[in-house]
């Protein structure tokens, strides 16, 4: 499988710092794919380096992949996030000004036809099937867990002003609880990876729009970026795009 990849993490027009991180790699070897994504929350700076500290232990950990010890890869990324977790949560706890420090997380691991991820927080993984987008993900937000439960609509939780608030984030609490699936996919999918900054303002079908060009447009994650920022997005924002040919 060949892996077609762009990325592209943005301040944005109105913070003064970017709290967003996000890194992949490929192990030649195996021809794996990772990609994480990850927006940090804190005091000052300190939301940087929570989502900092999630990458470099990803990156940390991959480096010890290797063919005669990879594991299942949902039990990888199971671990890899809660590991993280802890990490950033005794830090937090131990540094002044990093108090309350966490990041949200999407780790994917992209193994011959299948995309292995896991998640904390509301940043987000979309695929692109037969141009049928997905969101793979469910955000672990206070209102999602009300939609959960029946108690409001989804139509509601979207137009909410709370719709961001986290119900958990790694390295805010000592526990958490990781979600992961495993999806088929196969030559001319395309998984987009993003931040709250970016897909709160752009809809599915302008979304679905973009991710249809990714393949022949070289700029599409800027073109994705400036119109989240041009409709009002205040935030940082991030998005990685991974597409598959054969």
């Amino acid at each position: 499988m060949n892996y077609h990849i762009k990325s592209l993490c943005h301040q944005g027009a109105i913070r003064d710092n970017n709290e967003d991180a996000i890194s992949y790699g490929i192990h030649k070897e195996l021809d794996v794919v990772w990609m994480l994504i990850a927006d940090g929350m804190g005091g000052h700076n300190a939301g940087e380096v929570a989502s900092g500290m999630l990458v470099d232990h990803i990156k940390s950990a991959w480096s010890k992949v290797s063919i005669t010890n990879q594991a299942n890869w949902l039990t990888w990324i199971t671990e890899q996030l809660n590991s993280a977790n802890l990490n950033i949560f005794k830090q937090a706890k131990n540094t002044v000004g990093q108090q309350g420090m966490g990041t949200t997380g999407v780790l994917i691991v992209i193994e011959n036809n299948k995309c292995h991820l896991g998640w904390v927080g509301d940043s987000r993984a979309y695929t692109l099937k037969d141009k049928c987008l997905v969101q793979e993900t469910v955000d672990h937000t206070m209102l999602q867990e009300l939609v959960n439960k029946g108690a409001i609509s989804a139509e509601t939780a979207k137009n909410a002003n709370t719709k961001n608030l986290l119900s958990q984030a790694i390295g805010v609490r000592e526990n958490i609880s990781v979600d992961t699936k495993t999806i088929v996919i196969s030559s001319g999918d395309t998984i987009m990876l993003s931040t709250d900054g970016l897909h709160d303002y752009l809809t599915e079908e302008e979304i679905s729009h973009y991710l249809t060009d990714f393949k022949t447009k070289k700029d599409v994650c800027d073109d994705m970026v400036n119109q989240a920022i041009d409709q009002n997005s205040r935030d940082n924002l991030t998005v990685g795009l991974i597409n598959l040919t054969k």
